[in-house]
């Protein structure tokens, strides 16, 4: 089963790769069943037949996929009808041991094919000569049974990229971020002082508006942010995160003057890439940046002079 930690990044890259169309949305498919079966096999086109409609076989030939990546831009449901029908027939025409057959779609199911896919369960039900289970499966349906149920390794050889901790430049707060992920509801400590949003330091560094909202956010995850470093048994791990959190915001600095630049990879170094596709480590990662820059420990402290006035920022040489 996929680690939770990192599902909701892999469900959204799965939605991306439906979102393909002919062919690309069926390798994909077979891709993921080829891993979730073991005894899955994709039959190459022979002759007049063809591929006789299928997609793949497993479980010994009983389990006969037909996959449908949507082509058509116009009578997108009569379109997805006909394959539908069509698919079954060759089947039925094709192969004689199957007893389930399964048509994964990413096109729109309206009506017509809903009323095929009726009549064909009718025709084979379980007390006719030819009992059949027909399935409808959708994306949805796809990620559920099939992609949901592998192991991190193999969505890794289907889907590659996912932010795993080699891929994280502080890898050892991992395990914040997932147990801030774990957080339910928008206030999970209601009766906790929230930190004083240091709006000198924001305006010194020309932090823009919208990581300003990001560590307002993170800030209600400060007080669980203590109590995990608390918890740890090395006293000095905050210390020495501190340390190893500024060297990658100064030599952020060193490559740019963007400060959005600076900020997405202060970000990346605690989530990895695309972080931000799940909410819940987005505000994790927020929460855990905010923590490091209330407690000076990131960016650049305003001299005691400064009062907030005017923009002061000072790039690093």
């Amino acid at each position: 089963m996929i680690d939770s930690a990192w599902k909701s990044w892999y469900k959204a890259k799965h939605d991306q790769r439906c979102q393909a169309s002919g062919e690309a949305f069926e390798i994909y498919v077979t891709e993921l069943l080829s891993r979730f079966h073991s005894d899955f096999v994709n039959p190459s086109p022979m002759g007049s037949y063809g591929d006789g409609g299928c997609d793949g076989l497993a479980d010994s030939g009983a389990i006969f996929y037909a996959c449908y990546g949507q082509r058509a831009t116009t009578g997108i449901d009569q379109k997805t009808k006909q394959k539908l029908e069509s698919d079954f027939a060759r089947a039925l025409e094709c192969w004689d041991d199957f007893t389930n057959w399964r048509f994964v779609t990413n096109a729109s199911v309206g009506p017509a094919p809903m009323k095929s896919l009726q009549a064909l369960r009718k025709q084979h039900g379980p007390h006719t000569a030819r009992p059949i289970t027909i399935d409808l499966w959708k994306t949805d349906d796809l990620w559920q049974k099939v992609a949901a149920k592998l192991t991190l390794e193999q969505l890794d050889e289907v889907i590659p990229g996912v932010p795993h901790v080699g891929h994280v430049e502080l890898a050892d707060l991992v395990d914040l971020i997932q147990s801030l992920e774990q957080v339910d509801g928008s206030f999970p400590d209601n009766n906790a002082p929230i930190r004083p949003v240091p709006s000198t330091k924001m305006n010194f560094n020309k932090l823009p508006e919208t990581t300003r909202a990001e560590f307002n956010v993170g800030r209600l995850l400060s007080v669980r942010i203590d109590r995990w470093f608390s918890q740890q048994s090395d006293p000095t791990m905050r210390d020495e995160k501190a340390q190893r959190f500024r060297a990658i915001y100064q030599e952020a600095r060193r490559t740019t003057t963007d400060v959005r630049e600076i900020v997405r990879r202060v970000y990346g170094a605690l989530g990895g890439q695309d972080f931000d596709l799940s909410t819940k480590r987005a505000n994790a990662v927020y929460a855990v940046t905010a923590y490091f820059f209330d407690s000076c420990d990131i960016f650049e402290e305003p001299p005691d002079t400064y009062d907030g006035s005017e923009v002061a920022y000072v790039v690093a040489n």
